[in-house]
C-alpha cells in the first residue's frame, strides 16, 4: 500500500480513492493487530496524526467499554466485508466520544502481509437529528402525561411524584426530582420528590442553596438564587460540580438541567433534570421543562388552597352539626311544654317520630335526613300552642269553627319555626303534613310531587298513630283496620309507596313503637 503525505499527489485511482476518501481508511495487519496506514479522513477524525496512527490498534481508538464488542464484533469478522452501524464511537485523541458507523473489509493478502482496511463515517449530524427528533417526540409525551398529572393529583406530594415520573418514564432522561429551598440556618433543600432510572443518584444526596457553602454552589442552589434555567453541560469538566462528581460517574450522569420556579410565600422550588448523555439538553426539552414548571407552582397553589377550602368546609360541617344538635336538643322542652297543655296526646309526637324513621329507613334514606325527619315528626304539631287547651282537650264533637281553628297549626308551626336555622326544612316539613297527593289538604292545597317527601312520610306515620291511640273520648282504633284505612287513601290522598312500606312494617315486620297503647 503507498504512503502518502498530505502534500502528496495521487498518482493512481487507488490511491485517489484513498487520499480523497471523505471516510476514514485505516489498514490493520491483522498478524500484529496493529495500523500499517491512516489516510488524512482519519487523521482529521482522530485528532491524531499519521504517524501516531500507525502502530496502534484497532481497540486504542474506541472507549474502555466498547472494546470487548470491538473485538468480538470487528476483529473476529474477517472472511467477508460487514458493516457495524449499532452504538459504536471513536474516541479523539481529546478524549471527546463520537459516533460512527464502521465498515471493515475482508482480510486479503498484501506485501506478504495479511490486511483489512477498516472505514470510519463520522454520524453525529446524524445522532444529532435523531436526539432533536426523540426529544421533540419526548417533549410531547411528557407534557401530556405532566398535563394529566396535574388534573388528577389529589395532594402536593402525589403531583410533585407524578411529574417526576412523567419527565423519566421511557425517556431519555435518566432522573428527576424536585427540591425546595427551606429557610433553615443551614439554607437546606428539601428533596420533595424523585423518580428515574438513576433513582440511585439520590442516596444520601446533600444539597444546600447557600453561595457561602460549598454544597450550595452546585447547579441547583446557582438555579435557585438567580431564579433562572441553568444548563450544565458537562459534569466531568465543571469545576463547581466537584462535590458530586464522583456520585453522578457511579450513576452514568453527564449533563444536568435547572428549572427554578417561584411558590407561595416566598418559596422557591427546582426541578433538576439529568441525562447520561453530554450536551443533552435541546432548546425545546427546555421549553417543556420551564412550562411545566410554571405548571407546577399553578398546581401546588391550586392544590393548597383545595386543602384550605376542604378544612373551613370541615369546620362549617362541624359547626352545622353542633347547632343541629343544639337546635334538636331544644326540641324535647317545646314536646313536653306541648304535652302539659294536651295531656290526652302524650307522647303522640315521638311515636309519630318512630314510626316516621322506620318508614324513611325503609326507604333508603342517610341517617342525617332520618335525624331532620324526626326533628320535624316530634314537633309537627307545636302549631296547637295557639289553640286553647279547652279545644284540645274537648270530648265532643268540634264545631266548624273550632275545627278551623285546629287545621291552622300547620301554618302556626310553620311561622314558629320558619327562622331557627335548623339543618333541614323542619318548618317547611310542619306546614306541609297535612297535604294530599290529590291537593285536598291543608294549608296550601298542594298536590303529588309539590309535597316534600319527609311530609309524605309524616302524614301516614301521623294518622296511624292517631287513629290507633289510645284516648280518654274514645278507644283506639283497631292496627289491622288503621292498615286498611291508609291503604284505602293510598294513591288519591297518601303517598303510595310510603303507605306500602308503612303496612309492610307492621304486617310483615311487626314494627312496636314504644309506649304505644292502644284498645
Amino acid at each position: 500500500m503507498a504512503h502518502v503525505s498530505d502534500a502528496h499527489e495521487p498518482q493512481s485511482l487507488y490511491e485517489l480513492s484513498w487520499v480523497d476518501s471523505p471516510s476514514c481508511m485505516l489498514a490493520l495487519d491483522c498478524n500484529t493487530g496493529k495500523f500499517i496506514d491512516a489516510n488524512p479522513a482519519a487523521v482529521k477524525l482522530s485528532g491524531y496524526s499519521r504517524k501516531e496512527l500507525v502502530g496502534m490498534s484497532l481497540i486504542d481508538l474506541h472507549p474502555e467499554t466498547e472494546r470487548e464488542r470491538v473485538r468480538s464484533e470487528i476483529l473476529n469478522v474477517t472472511r467477508k466485508p460487514s458493516s457495524h452501524s449499532s452504538g459504536f464511537h471513536l474516541q479523539h485523541k481529546d478524549g471527546q466520544s463520537i459516533p460512527v458507523t464502521i465498515w471493515s473489509s475482508k482480510s486479503m493478502a498484501f506485501d506478504g502481509r495479511t490486511v483489512m482496511c477498516f472505514a470510519y463515517r463520522d454520524i453525529i449530524e446524524r445522532v444529532k437529528r435523531e436526539h432533536q427528533l426523540s426529544a421533540k417526540n419526548w417533549s410531547l409525551s411528557a407534557f401530556s402525561s405532566a398535563a394529566l398529572a396535574l388534573g388528577r393529583a389529589q395532594s402536593a406530594e402525589g403531583l410533585l411524584q407524578s411529574i417526576c415520573e412523567a419527565l423519566t418514564k421511557e425517556s431519555v432522561y435518566a432522573l428527576a426530582w424536585i427540591g425546595i429551598a427551606e429557610d433553615d440556618p443551614e439554607k437546606n433543600v428539601r428533596i420533595a420528590a424523585a423518580a428515574g432510572s438513576g433513582i440511585g443518584y439520590m442516596d444520601g444526596l446533600q444539597v444546600r442553596w447557600s453561595e457561602d457553602d460549598p454544597m450550595g454552589r452546585g447547579p441547583t442552589g446557582i438555579g435557585l438564587r438567580s431564579g433562572k434555567v441553568e444548563i450544565m453541560n458537562d459534569v466531568e469538566v465543571s469545576e463547581s460540580f466537584a462535590p458530586w462528581r464522583v456520585r453522578a460517574r457511579k450513576n452514568g450522569i453527564r449533563s444536568i438541567a435547572t428549572i427554578p420556579f417561584p411558590l407561595e410565600g416566598g418559596t422557591r422550588g427546582v426541578l433538576m433534570v439529568y441525562s447520561v448523555q453530554p450536551n443533552a439538553f435541546e432548546p425545546e426539552a427546555i421549553e417543556v421543562f420551564e412550562h411545566l414548571a410554571s405548571e407546577l407552582a399553578y398546581g401546588l397553589h391550586a392544590l393548597e388552597q383545595k386543602k384550605l377550602l376542604q378544612a373551613e368546609r370541615q369546620h362549617l360541617a362541624k359547626a352545622r352539626v353542633q347547632l343541629s344538635e343544639a337546635l334538636s336538643a331544644m326540641v324535647t322542652p317545646i314536646v313536653t311544654a306541648m304535652e302539659m297543655r294536651d295531656p290526652y296526646t302524650t307522647g303522640h309526637q315521638s311515636r309519630v317520630a318512630d314510626i316516621a324513621y322506620a318508614i324513611g329507613r325503609e326507604m333508603g334514606w342517610s341517617e342525617e335526613r332520618l335525624q331532620g325527619l324526626c326533628v320535624a315528626a316530634q314537633v309537627h304539631d307545636i302549631g296547637k300552642i295557639s289553640i286553647p287547651a279547652e279545644i284540645l282537650t274537648k270530648p265532643g264533637k268540634l264545631s266548624p269553627a273550632e275545627r278551623e281553628m285546629i287545621k291552622g297549626h300547620s301554618e302556626t308551626g310553620y311561622t314558629i319555626l320558619k327562622d331557627i336555622p335548623f339543618a333541614w326544612p323542619v318548618a317547611e316539613i310542619v306546614r306541609q303534613h297535612h297535604e294530599k297527593m290529590d291537593g285536598s289538604g291543608y294549608p296550601l292545597g298542594l298536590k303529588a310531587d309539590e309535597i316534600l317527601p319527609e311530609a309524605k312520610v309524616l302524614a301516614v306515620a301521623d294518622i296511624v298513630e292517631a287513629m290507633a291511640s289510645y284516648r280518654p273520648y274514645r278507644p283506639g282504633i283497631s292496627l289491622d283496620i288503621v292498615l286498611e284505612h291508609i291503604e284505602k287513601e293510598a294513591g288519591s290522598l297518601l303517598d303510595s309507596e310510603v303507605v306500602g312500606i308503612c303496612v309492610d312494617l307492621f304486617r310483615k315486620k311487626h314494627l312496636v313503637v314504644s309506649g304505644w297503647i292502644r284498645s
